[in-house]
């Protein structure tokens, strides 16, 4: 169920990847959730990206799950399906479904919260209510800048 914002995000199994024999070693999965949630916030139309490295702003994660169905092996191609499924006060979950042409491999989540630098100690973070503009983004509409 997909209440936000949905992305698709390619990836090419490399050598390393694999085990002995050519099967996705599952970590991998949990890097590509990252890397996709990653690409989630790169789009021509935001700079969330730079917004959050200029103003020390993060999404830590706090709970990441994956669930595998079939192989992925060498030198696939992967379709990443990023699709925010729930947004709350202070966090959002994003879901990310792997699939090769037609075949689902496997699902995962990861609930990220909003933390900004804590006011009493910039080195902390703590965490803080999604601002607007960047729960517009994670609904699917077109956002003001942070």
């Amino acid at each position: 169920m997909t209440t936000g914002r949905s992305v698709e995000y390619r990836i090419r199994v490399r050598w390393g990847e694999t085990d002995p024999f050519g099967i996705v070693f599952y970590p991998n999965f949990y890097t590509w959730m990252d890397q996709a949630t990653h690409e989630f916030f790169r789009t021509p139309t935001s700079r969330f990206a730079d917004l959050f490295a200029e103003a020390g702003y993060a999404l830590p994660i706090v709970e990441a799950a994956c669930r595998f169905t079939a192989p992925a092996y060498y030198d696939d191609e992967l379709v990443v399906t990023s699709s925010v499924v729930e947004i709350r006060g202070r966090s959002f979950r994003i879901a990310h479904v792997f699939a090769r042409g037609s075949d689902d491999l496997a699902s995962g989540h990861e609930i990220r919260v909003f933390a900004r630098p804590h006011a009493d100690d910039p080195s902390r973070l703590s965490t803080a209510p999604l601002p607007d503009p960047l729960r517009a983004f994670l609904s699917g509409h077109r956002p003001s800048p942070l």
